[in-house]
C-alpha cells in the first residue's frame, strides 16, 4: 500500500509502547516493555522519556516502572489501566454502594495526586455507575492518604520533595512531617479517614487495594456527610471496604 511510506517509525514504536502499558494491570519496567514491544532498550528508554515528558505515561522514579499517564486517559476508557480495574471491581463496588446508600469511589495514585476512575451511587439507579476522570491532591482525601500509606517511604519523600501543600480547607494536612505521621497511623489501623480535608462538610473512608507485595495499586472509598460518617456506622463501613478490597485484589492479582 502506498500509505505505508508515510509511517513514522518512532511514532509507530511509541504507539506500541502505549498499547502495551494500556493492557497491563500493573506498572512495567523499561526492560519488560522493551521485550514485549521487540524494541531495543536504547530506543525504548528514549521513547519512554519523551512520552513521560508529554504526560502520556507516568514514571515512578523509585521503582523505575511506568504506567499510563493522565493525558492518555483523555483518549478513551476502553483499555487503560484504570478501566481494567474498574471492570473487574464493578459488581463489588455496586454491592457496597447499595448496602450503604453512600457514594463509592475507585481511584489510583499518580504522583502527588489521585485519578478517580469510578463514582458509583445507589441513589440514582439510572446512573449508578459512572466512569469518569477527576484528579485530586492525595494529601487531602481518604483515598489518596491510604494509597500513600502503602507505598515505600523513599517514594513518598521523592514525590513530596519540592511540593507545596495546598490548604483546600482548614483541616487539610499542611506539611510533609504531619503527612508522614498520619500515614503511619493509617498503616496501623488499615484505613484512612477524611474529615472535610478536601471539601468542607464532605467526609470519607478509604481502603487501599494491595498487590502481592502489599503495595497499593488502587483504592476504594465511601463518601458522605458528617451525619452519615459517625462513630456508630464507621466500623461497619470499614469492614465492608476491607472485605471488598481483598476480593478485588484477589481477582486482579490472580489474573
Amino acid at each position: 500500500m502506498k500509505s505505508l511510506k508515510y509511517i513514522n517509525k518512532s511514532l509507530e514504536k511509541s504507539f506500541k509502547i502505549l498499547e502495551i502499558l494500556s493492557k497491563s494491570l500493573f506498572p512495567l519496567k523499561a526492560a519488560n516493555i522493551s521485550r514485549k514491544a521487540a524494541i531495543s532498550r536504547t530506543t525504548t528508554f528514549r521513547l519512554l522519556s519523551v512520552l513521560s515528558q508529554l504526560g502520556y505515561i507516568h514514571k515512578n522514579n523509585i521503582s523505575n516502572t511506568y504506567i499510563m499517564g493522565h493525558k492518555a486517559f483523555q483518549f478513551g476508557e476502553t483499555s487503560d489501566y484504570l478501566q481494567s480495574i474498574s471492570e473487574t471491581s464493578r459488581e463489588i463496588l455496586e454491592e457496597i454502594s447499595s448496602q450503604t446508600n453512600l457514594i463509592t469511589y475507585l481511584a489510583m495514585l499518580e504522583g502527588s495526586q489521585i485519578v478517580h476512575s469510578d463514582k458509583i451511587s445507589s441513589v440514582n439507579s439510572d446512573a449508578s455507575h459512572r466512569t469518569f476522570r477527576m484528579r485530586l491532591d492525595a494529601h487531602c482525601c481518604a483515598l489518596g492518604k491510604v494509597m500513600l500509606a502503602y507505598r515505600p517511604e523513599n517514594e513518598i519523600a521523592a514525590v513530596y520533595k519540592r511540593y507545596n501543600f495546598y490548604p483546600h480547607t482548614n483541616n487539610t494536612i499542611s506539611n510533609l512531617n504531619d503527612l508522614k505521621k498520619h500515614l503511619s497511623k493509617i498503616r496501623n489501623v488499615g484505613y484512612s479517614l477524611n474529615y472535610g480535608e478536601a471539601f468542607d462538610n464532605t467526609y470519607g473512608i478509604g481502603v487501599a487495594i494491595l498487590d502481592s507485595d502489599k503495595r497499593s495499586f488502587a483504592g476504594i472509598s465511601l463518601s458522605g456527610s458528617k451525619n452519615l460518617m459517625n462513630p456508630k456506622t464507621m466500623p461497619d463501613y470499614v469492614q465492608l471496604l476491607q472485605k471488598a478490597s481483598t476480593r478485588i485484589s484477589n481477582l486482579i492479582v490472580d489474573k
